[in-house]
């Protein structure tokens, strides 16, 4: 008979999970896998290292480490805690591995139940794509207990290139929030940027390749950010007042041609707000200054 510490519970076989548990299981994991949809389950089947579990109970009760990796923070919350969740069959010592990317509050509700029960639950999602899943070239970042974290390193190690130890529980998940943040933010302004280049008559390709090769297409913390403002040095290269008066131009070129600049429009009034508070004649790259004098200001205000 296998015994617990011999398996790996793994809850979720989307896209991502799926590739994961493939790549686990070709170098030699034994895994206990569950999905509520079974037709995820089929294509395991006839691995001798698998086990297929009935439920999320079940897959606990077969092993001491699980991983989860979900859609959404309600679907955690059912797998861990629901009529036939994880929980009710947790013991002492056992770590809840929690991959997915979900809310942050309730991320920190279920690591406290979790260890109400006299378990650990580390949270772990995971940045780039199935492509990376599968070859297990996944960046995993981390949030928890350092004895926690030593005790899941091989299964994060396996999955992932690279294993950032982010903090406390919950700022695994803090970390993956920014990251998505700025790319999420980055494709709607890459979208605009090349649809108002495409209205003002440029061709695309040209338009690709020029942003490709400046600081605009390969990204400020690529370029001005790390020599300027991270380095703690504003002085200007570029001041906000100029980054002003060249937004401002751009803005007016594409209201000649009717076109609606959103990011332009909300880039320049934040601009002008960094200018008024005292930084037009500091390089753009200060910024990062204003939003920090900003926020630390907001979260005064509101006790936090």
């Amino acid at each position: 008979m296998t015994e617990r510490h011999e398996q790996v519970g793994f809850v979720g076989l989307g896209t991502m999970g799926t590739a994961m548990a493939r790549h686990l299981l070709d170098n030699g994991w034994k895994l206990v896998l569950f999905d509520i949809d079974k037709t995820k389950l089929t294509l395991f089947e006839d691995d001798a290292n698998c086990v297929i579990a009935g439920s999320p109970a079940e897959t606990m009760r077969l092993c001491n480490r699980l991983v989860t990796m979900l859609p959404t923070s309600d679907h955690v919350e059912d797998v861990l805690f629901g009529a036939a969740g994880a929980v009710t069959e947790i013991r002492a010592g056992d770590l809840v591995i929690e991959m997915s990317t979900g809310q942050l509050h309730l991320l920190e509700q279920q690591a406290q139940k979790v260890e109400k029960a006299g378990a650990a639950l580390i949270d772990a999602p995971v940045c780039l794509s199935p492509a990376e899943a599968a070859s297990g070239d996944l960046i995993a970042l981390v949030g928890g207990k350092t004895e926690n974290i030593t005790v899941a390193n091989d299964i994060l190690e396996a999955l992932s290139q690279r294993v950032i130890h982010a903090g406390p529980t919950g700022y695994g998940l803090r970390l993956k929030l920014v990251n998505n943040y700025m790319s999420m933010i980055n494709h709607v302004l890459t979208g605009e940027v090349l649809a108002l280049a495409n209205a003002a008559g440029l061709d695309r390709q040209l338009t690709v390749n020029l942003l490709q090769n400046t600081a605009a297409g390969r990204g400020q913390l690529l370029t001005n950010y790390p020599k300027k403002v991270l380095r703690g040095d504003t002085s200007a290269d570029f001041p906000i007042t100029m980054g002003i008066k060249d937004l401002s131009m751009a803005i007016n070129m594409f209201e000649t041609i009717g076109g609606d600049a959103c990011f332009g429009a909300l880039a320049r009034q934040l601009f002008d707000d960094a200018a008024v508070a005292g930084h037009g004649t500091q390089d753009c790259t200060a910024m990062l200054d204003y939003f920090d004098n900003k926020l630390a200001g907001q979260l005064h205000q509101n006790g936090t």
